[in-house]
């Protein structure tokens, strides 16, 4: 995030960010959906970008769990802000491709949500590879009332 935008008023952080860690297995997914429409619903989303996020979440966590070092942690992070919500999804992988542009999960995850972006944090850890992640932001729907 730049400096402009976190003193950005809508990128002001609303509430608690939230942060859980899961074995980076196929099996571990439906915990992974449910922890995302419970927290996503907190936030007081319509239920269509509940599921929009639900299935992105899970497309993004699916590439990343196929692409991560064995025993790798998932990591997901949810972070509410005043105009938006940013979900967060990272694991060490051993594969730098973990989502391009044109593919079909980018065409799904950029379908279901505002924005979305892939970030790594360039610190290779021995025998782990390197930490690569999917960011994904959801904006919020503005009253004018």
């Amino acid at each position: 995030m730049s400096e402009a935008e976190a003193h950005s008023p809508n990128r002001h952080p609303l509430g608690q960010s939230v942060e859980f860690r899961v074995a980076a297995k196929l099996e571990n997914l439906a915990v992974v959906r449910t922890l995302v429409t419970a927290l996503t619903t907190l936030e007081d989303l319509d239920l269509d970008a509940v599921a929009d996020l639900r299935l992105a979440v899970d497309e993004a966590c699916t590439r990343l769990i196929r692409c991560s070092t064995p025993d790798a942690t998932l990591v997901i992070g949810v972070v509410p802000h005043v105009s938006e919500l940013v979900i967060t999804a990272s694991a060490p992988c051993m594969d730098e491709d973990i989502l391009r542009p044109g593919t079909f999960s980018w065409h799904v995850i950029s379908s279901l949500t505002d924005e979305v972006t892939v970030f790594h944090n360039g610190v290779e850890v021995a025998d782990q590879g390197r930490v690569f992640g999917i960011t994904m932001t959801a904006r919020r729907l503005v009253s004018n009332t």
